[in-house]
């Protein structure tokens, strides 16, 4: 089968992980957000195109360099018609493909990531009338299915899971053996970062020994000033990420929304159990037996189980941390029931 992709990659996405690596793996043909010169990147033209476009209406990061990725997809099928064209971000990059749908000779088929009141208004009223031109829609989280069903019909929506690659991501050797508990938080998307800074206060607070590394881009660094316990990383290789969730005894991830993760993925495939919420397609990838899921904004039943981590580990002769998954579900089940 011929497969056109219309992929997008994400600057903080690590070099293994993220939604685009579906179309290498599946041998698809792949169109893509390029920078560069030449005519069609003439600043003439890129000015025309902002001034003429109105996808800021219901795109949040749509280019110049996507509307050409749809494009050059667009002219390739007129010469080699793809049995499938799979738009990997339909909420960011499907527009000229969708209002020119009658000129695209294939089935059109796109992924949705994004929660659906992000796009709710476009859906629902801004083109609402080119919903007919999506043949068929993926959705990573459970959550998604009720309103994609509503919007596109029953039978075009299917949910699947996103996944990660377990070549890349997936357990060291060594487990250390130590008294402090390691946290590691990474990511930004919709993360919850006032739980998330009065988490870290109230383990100081607490006088926890616990160390918190945080892989953030820069301009997030403020949101944990003056919090002790806590180094910051940002800019680090894939290697230096795997190895932090590695050593991590769990990673905490406050949100306030969610579809699938890429970070609880490769937590997870790190063999690093997930503090997180149980808001929107998180419970579609954490469980009992994998993580604790907690209520939106919570804080002491977190703190609360961290600090029950400290104390078993200090106990004599056992010497376990949160990454013992059957004593961390004895552990937390308590915390869980409570929220």
């Amino acid at each position: 089968m011929h497969v056109s992709c219309l992929a997008k990659r994400w600057q903080h996405h690590s070099a293994s992980g993220g939604y685009d690596r579906l179309a290498p793996e599946t041998g698809a043909t792949v169109f893509q957000r390029a920078e560069g010169s030449g005519f069609l990147q003439t600043a003439v033209l890129r000015r025309l195109w902002r001034v003429r476009s109105s996808t800021t209406v219901h795109l949040i990061d749509y280019r110049y360099e996507d509307f050409l990725a749809e494009w050059r997809l667009l002219a390739r099928s007129w010469f080699r018609k793809p049995d499938v064209v799979h738009v990997l971000y339909g909420d960011e990059q499907l527009d000229l493909l969708l209002r020119s749908r009658w000129l695209l000779p294939s089935p059109l088929i796109a992924t949705f990531h994004m929660p659906t009141f992000r796009v709710a208004d476009r859906f629902e009223r801004l083109q609402k009338h080119l919903l007919v031109g999506i043949d068929a829609a993926i959705v990573v989280s459970r959550c998604q299915l009720k309103d994609f069903r509503c919007w596109l019909g029953l039978d075009k929506v299917a949910y699947v899971p996103h996944g990660i690659d377990t070549r890349r991501f997936c357990p060291g050797n060594d487990d250390p053996q130590r008294r402090q508990v390691r946290l590691i938080i990474v990511g930004e998307h919709m993360r919850d970062w006032e739980a998330s800074h009065r988490i870290v206060d109230e383990c100081n607070a607490r006088k926890l020994p616990v160390q918190i590394d945080a892989v953030l881009k820069r301009s997030l660094w403020p949101v944990f000033t003056g919090c002790a316990n806590i180094r910051l990383h940002t800019g680090i290789s894939e290697n230096e990420l795997i190895r932090l969730y590695r050593q991590a005894d769990v990673l905490l991830v406050p949100v306030i929304d969610s579809t699938a993760n890429n970070t609880v993925l490769e937590s997870l495939a790190c063999g690093t159990p997930v503090i997180s919420n149980s808001v929107g397609g998180v419970p579609d990838y954490v469980d009992d037996t994998c993580g604790w899921l907690f209520g939106k904004g919570e804080v002491v039943g977190i703190v609360n189980l961290i600090e029950q981590s400290v104390i078993i580990r200090k106990s004599p002769g056992l010497g376990v941390s949160l990454r013992d998954l059957s004593l961390l579900n004895l552990v937390g089940t308590e915390s869980r029931n409570r929220w």
